[in-house]
């Protein structure tokens, strides 16, 4: 005799646990926006090189550094999950 399996319920926990506050989350989120943009990120795939220049990054093929502006960073968060709560809690402030 075969039964059905029962539909997963995700498991709620009953603590919170946090470690940094709003402002310091803040402050990393900022900081990381601006090392994305100014410093930049090490791609030595000449494919993802090219994607990032496609989706509006700044992209030296020759040193292999992508510079990401902030808006290129949300872009995706907003455009796929514009709608839920966590992209509508972390909206872009710049």
């Amino acid at each position: 005799m075969h039964s059905e399996t029962p539909q997963l319920q995700p498991i709620a926990p009953t603590y919170h646990l946090r470690i940094l506050s709003d402002e310091q989350l803040d402050q990393f989120k900022s900081a990381t926006l601006e090392i994305l943009e100014d410093v930049g990120i090490h791609c030595p795939s000449e494919k993802a090189l090219n994607i990032y220049a496609e989706h509006g990054a700044q992209v030296d093929f020759e040193s292999q550094i992508v510079k990401l502006p902030p808006e290129v960073v949300w872009r995706p968060c907003l455009t796929r999950r514009a709608s839920t709560p966590w992209a509508r809690a972390h909206r872009p402030t710049t």
